[in-house]
């Protein structure tokens, strides 16, 4: 569980930076506190980079402030070189130098004391590679360099440690297994840490916050769980997962639509809205005098996901187990899981969203 009470470890307030017209961050304010993993997720282009850059010293901000530790390190008149903000990075591509062995590339960014060659076994005993001190990047595989990366920025203590996608070159069973391993690295040594990823499970779980950009600007930082059943807007709807909006008309507190009355969040008063509705939240019965036709599908191993076409042309997807089978064109009475509440938003567009930089996203 990420701590509550800790200050900031690292804070972004109103952070923009400009390339030319193009806003890669748009006065973003996020934090994150000790021992908290943030995982800072988007489509390419969505800022997500930039802004390890700046937290790491890579580049500078054009308005706003960051600090570390509570000490300003960028904005309003404060500079910090990379090299003095306390601050460990994972590259994407690991970034080990070839003619180093794995203990001296641990070491590299460690002052020459007297206790040097202890901190880095210790480091790579907490990444679980002792055993390869002695050797050289090219006589490692993908996900040790990887894990080698980590030792590294680990190893001077930092005061927050930035990954950037490090599992993208990695095949999926190794990804995950990986993740896994790194996770339990970064609670062990209880560090805080930014873990950028456009790959939105990734995102969803490992973080204890997961905060959502777009366009350089910050659509929702909260819990896994809030972001995924509760976004606060389309965008972050359909980007964290599978989702489908079906129109509707509330009336205290139902949105009546063409599969029935179903009970909202995130709207307030009647009018018409927009219901997010997930593939799972969709439940199907094979009836010649049903709601709608069963369109086409795609197999994803342990369960099928069918698009279901309704009488009124609204499309609806369902997740449904492999083991059941859906025939194309069959009729089918469709209704949706109404045991909890489904999030909304009004249908003559979305609301903005203002970010606590410590804690959950709120609508304005």
């Amino acid at each position: 569980m990420m701590p509550t009470t800790d200050a900031p470890v690292v804070e972004l307030d109103e952070v923009t930076k400009r390339y030319g017209v193009v806003s890669a961050l748009d006065r973003v304010s996020i934090a994150a506190r000790r021992g908290e993993l943030l995982a800072v997720v988007g489509p390419s282009g969505c800022g997500k980079t930039t802004l390890l850059q700046i937290i790491a010293g890579l580049t500078d901000v054009d308005a706003g402030r960051v600090t570390v530790s509570g000490r300003a390190v960028a904005g309003a008149g404060a500079w910090v070189p990379p090299e003095h903000r306390h601050v460990g990075i994972v590259f994407q591509e690991h970034a080990l130098f070839p003619h180093l062995t794995v203990a001296d590339n641990v070491g590299f960014g460690l002052p020459r004391a007297a206790d040097r060659r202890v901190r880095c076994a210790e480091a790579l005993g907490l990444v679980a590679l002792s055993h390869l001190a002695g050797r050289y990047p090219h006589e490692l595989s993908g996900g040790e360099q990887q894990r080698v990366a980590l030792a590294r920025a680990l190893a001077p203590r930092p005061a927050v440690v930035l990954l950037d996608e490090p599992f993208s070159s990695l095949d999926a069973n190794l990804r995950g297994r990986l993740r896994q391993q790194t996770v339990e690295v970064l609670r062990a040594s209880d560090a805080t840490a930014i873990f950028v990823t456009h790959d939105r499970q990734e995102a969803l779980s490992i973080g204890d916050r997961v905060a959502v950009l777009h366009d350089g600007a910050l659509e929702q930082i909260d819990r896994p769980q809030a972001v995924f059943h509760a976004p606060r807007t389309r965008f972050v709807a359909t980007f964290i997962g599978e989702a489908d909006l079906l129109a509707g008309q509330v009336r205290d507190g139902l949105a009546h639509t063409v599969v029935g009355a179903l009970p909202v969040t995130g709207v307030e008063g009647d009018g018409p809205v927009d219901v997010m509705v997930r593939p799972h939240e969709v439940v199907v019965e094979v009836a010649g005098d049903g709601n709608a036709t069963v369109g086409h599908h795609e197999f994803r191993g342990a369960y099928v996901l069918h698009t279901l076409v309704l009488d009124t042309g609204d499309e609806l997807r369902c997740d449904v187990p492999h083991t059941r089978t859906l025939d194309q064109g069959a009729r089918v009475r469709v209704r949706v899981d109404t045991s909890h509440r489904l999030a909304a938003f009004p249908a003559a567009g979305r609301r903005a969203v203002t970010a606590s930089p410590t804690g959950p996203a709120s609508r304005d």
